[in-house]
């Protein structure tokens, strides 16, 4: 359901039960807009690492202490509460429910297993069966350090598609979730078919060999980007690399043909920004069947 489709509702039912709690209760002024605050406190979340703090109630039941009324003020801080324990519940089976927030992610590297710990928080936030990539840009530097790193996705439920930006800072150290725009199904649907499901691109970067490609680059820096659209490839006037099962990388004795596949292109950039002319291909969800005897990635 809607985020803001879920907060109408809250609100709404918040202000009905409010207006039949009060007429049980002692005069005071404004109850009936108190009993409204108290409801959506009790809702208040903040997040902290990967888990969404219940700030309100918190607040509610240690710093707040109404002397009038106290008992249904209570009710109503815990109706919230019940909100909130209520989009946990729904936010990992609903897509759709995501709204603009972070995570705190520190340093990633490939070093050791915060790469890893990146794409899986980002895969099980917005995990959806009908998530797709649109593109993807990640920055490395040669001793394996993510600089920066952004992905494009894009959702589908029955009547519209959601498109979502996922970015991480390696300055702040923050991974940003942030919804982009809502579009009518009829008119991406042809697009969106040929886009790859976002799984098999995390996987594929979970599993593919960066630190070969980081050592044997000839720059202090390598940018890989990813884009989602499975079509054909002229590769004659590049180096084209193969990823298989395992993420390793097989040398493609490229004939001149096209090739149907999704791509992730290298590019080699110096200390001042400026990339070299060295062109590398590497191939994933390979429909040749040259790959398939390969192992390559399906």
């Amino acid at each position: 359901m809607d985020f803001l489709i879920q907060w109408s509702l809250f609100l709404l039912a918040s202000i009905i039960l409010g207006f039949f709690l009060e007429k049980r209760t002692e005069k005071e002024q404004y109850l009936y807009l108190k009993f409204v605050f108290y409801a959506c406190l009790g809702a208040v979340s903040f997040p902290v690492y990967d888990i969404q703090l219940p700030l309100g109630i918190i607040l509610f039941l240690i710093v707040l202490h109404p002397k009038k009324n106290s008992r249904y003020k209570r009710y109503m801080a815990l109706f919230g509460f019940l909100f909130f324990l209520l989009q946990l519940i729904l936010g990992p089976f609903d897509t759709f429910t995501l709204r603009e927030e972070t995570q705190q992610m520190g340093q990633v590297t490939i070093t050791d297993e915060s790469f890893d710990t990146l794409m899986t928080h980002i895969d099980r936030r917005i995990g959806d069966d009908s998530l797709r990539l649109e593109q993807s840009q990640l920055l490395f530097d040669q001793g394996g350090n993510l600089r920066n790193a952004t992905f494009e996705l894009i959702a589908k439920s029955p009547k519209r598609f959601i498109r979502y930006e996922v970015t991480y800072q390696e300055v702040t150290g923050t991974l940003t979730y942030r919804p982009r725009e809502e579009v009518l199904t009829r008119s991406l649907e042809s697009y969106y078919q040929k886009l790859i499901d976002a799984s098999t691109s995390f996987r594929t970067l979970k599993t593919l060999s960066i630190k070969q490609i980081l050592h044997e680059s000839k720059t202090p820096y390598v940018e890989m980007d990813l884009d989602g659209l499975y079509e054909t490839f002229s590769l004659q006037d590049a180096t084209v690399l193969l990823i298989n099962d395992q993420g390793e990388l097989i040398p493609y004795v490229n004939t001149g043909e096209d090739v149907l596949a999704n791509a992730i292109r290298l590019t080699y950039l110096r200390s001042d920004g400026q990339s070299l002319r060295e062109k590398t291909i590497l191939l994933y969800n390979y429909s040749f069947e040259t790959s398939r005897r390969k192992g390559v990635v399906r």
